[in-house]
């Protein structure tokens, strides 16, 4: 799906990422919601910390030193790709009426051990889908 570089320099690579759980959420620092659910995000990373079946992966859509600045008072322990408003507008947009591309704001997905999504879900009450889906995938090992 994409291969592109996290805030730590490190690659993140979907295709490499086959046989775990990727949560994945799209956001950007100007988005008041997308701040506000951070917390909640962060909560479900510690509920799942130690097991390396699940990638939490986040894109987004601010430059890489606007993050820096924002993360050190907002930390967040998703792992981030900055600088990706094309990789989201190309992989996540769909086109409008009028042929726009449009990505609603806070967005999250959930691939499959096999990379498919599974899940889509926008806004802060998003976040439940995605526990809900998590617990679902992980009692059905």
């Amino acid at each position: 799906m994409f291969a592109a570089p996290a805030m730590d320099g490190k690659m993140v690579d979907t295709a490499k990422l086959k046989g775990k759980i990727v949560v994945l959420n799209l956001w950007f620092i100007n988005c008041p919601n997308c701040v506000e659910e951070i917390k909640l995000l962060n909560e479900l990373v510690d509920e799942y910390k130690g097991r390396d079946d699940i990638a939490f992966v986040s894109l987004a859509a601010s430059k890489k030193g606007e993050l820096v600045k924002f993360l050190q008072k907002n930390p967040f322990k998703y792992q981030t790709i900055p600088d990706a408003t094309v990789l989201i507008l190309s992989k996540f947009g769909t086109p409008d009426k009028k042929g726009e591309i449009n990505i609603p704001f806070p967005m999250h997905y959930i691939l499959d051990r096999e990379g498919k999504i599974v899940l889509k879900e926008q806004g802060i009450k998003g976040v439940a889908a995605v526990k809900n889906e998590l617990k679902k995938r992980i009692s059905s090992n």
